[in-house]
């Protein structure tokens, strides 16, 4: 989540980082939802990574 809140951050100071897509890995579904759907609202690519 720190690296989340960094993003977040980044995009709501309109400084998003220009990176490709997240691919969000966790063993949480509700963790794992939760990254996406935040970093989705500031526009950033995220697709979750499934095994």
């Amino acid at each position: 989540m720190p690296v989340v809140t960094l993003l977040e951050e980044a995009a709501f100071n309109r400084r998003p980082f220009h990176i490709g897509t997240v691919f969000v890995h966790s063993a949480n579904p509700i963790g794992a939802e939760t990254v996406v759907r935040s970093l989705t609202r500031w526009n950033y690519r995220v697709r979750r990574a499934t095994a």
